[in-house]
């Protein structure tokens, strides 16, 4: 595999962050805004969805979080720096990815070279070529960072970060259990076997919204939302979502596996046969309260 985006580095976390059952990481800044951060990928390469985080110093005066992107051997493949701000339109977070410091990437490999984790073996470590900015994700939506690719099979392993709500105002990483999300990476969506336009877009949330002209609204959630409207008839398998209400049959396909903590999986459906949409939209949230038709 050889890097899509240059090199990056991270500090050293608790080795409590490993333990089971499977948990997620969460970061919080000053400001209030948080983010969730996991590894996915596009083939089947063995990486760790979690990961490791720390803080530790930034490029200048002050400390940042700092994010690192191992295989299950304990392995770095890549490492960065993180910050989160609230953004300039209401609603909206922006979020920052720097290269690793040079602080930072010596204390990582210090530690990896006295038989600490994660393990590194080199000079530097991998960690992006420049800033990247994204000045107003919102809640929702995601954005992914490209770690590794491979030319001969196309397989990508890629970082999702989204906005979550914050908690305390301090800067802060924490291990926290996972529950079931659904993640749709750049989809496609086929009605009855013919595809229709869709957007170019990543989401990942507890509850997706899918618009589709001519069809309606349809609401899915990873847990049961014990509400009367909504029924078990949708079914993940690896990058596969389909389901089917009267003759008409729903697939969505993403570029990474719709569950991010099963291979397969069950959902709920619920569908709003009122609202026609002009075109393919996708929302999501981690409850499906804030999707349901405003009545």
């Amino acid at each position: 595999m050889r890097n899509a985006c240059g090199l990056l580095f991270l500090a050293v976390v608790p080795a409590a962050l490993h333990a089971d059952p499977p948990r997620i990481l969460h970061a919080s800044f000053p400001d209030g805004s948080a983010l969730e951060i996991l590894t996915q990928t596009t083939g089947s390469s063995p990486i760790d969805p979690r990961g490791e985080m720390g803080i530790g110093p930034g490029a200048g005066p002050q400390d940042m979080v700092n994010r690192v992107v191992i295989d299950r051997a304990g392995n770095i493949l890549f490492a960065y720096n993180l910050e989160a701000s609230q953004g300039a339109a209401a609603g909206t977070v922006k979020i920052r990815i720097d290269p690793i410091s040079p602080a930072s990437e010596a204390t990582i490999i210090k530690s990896s070279s006295m038989g600490g984790r994660p393990r590194f073996t080199g000079a530097h470590l991998p960690t992006v070529a420049a800033v990247r900015e994204f000045s107003a994700v919102q809640m929702g939506q995601a954005v992914t960072l490209d770690i590794l690719q491979n030319p001969s099979t196309g397989e990508k392993i890629y970082d999702v970060i989204r906005p979550i709500a914050g908690s305390a105002p301090v800067m802060s990483v924490d291990s926290v259990p996972a529950r079931e999300t659904i993640s749709l990476n750049r989809i496609t969506v086929r009605v009855n076997g013919k595809s229709m336009p869709t957007p170019s877009s990543v989401i990942m949330g507890e509850a997706i919204r899918i618009d589709i002209p001519r069809h309606g609204a349809y609401i899915l959630a990873a847990a049961d939302p014990r509400q009367a409207d909504f029924t078990k008839i949708a079914r993940a398998d690896g990058k596969t979502l389909t389901w089917t209400i009267g003759s008409d049959r729903f697939e969505i396909t993403s570029a990474a596996n719709v569950l991010t903590q099963a291979e397969k999986g069950e959902l709920w459906v619920f569908q709003d046969r009122h609202y026609q949409p002009d075109m393919v939209s996708l929302q999501s949230a981690d409850t499906v309260d804030w999707l349901l038709p405003k009545r």
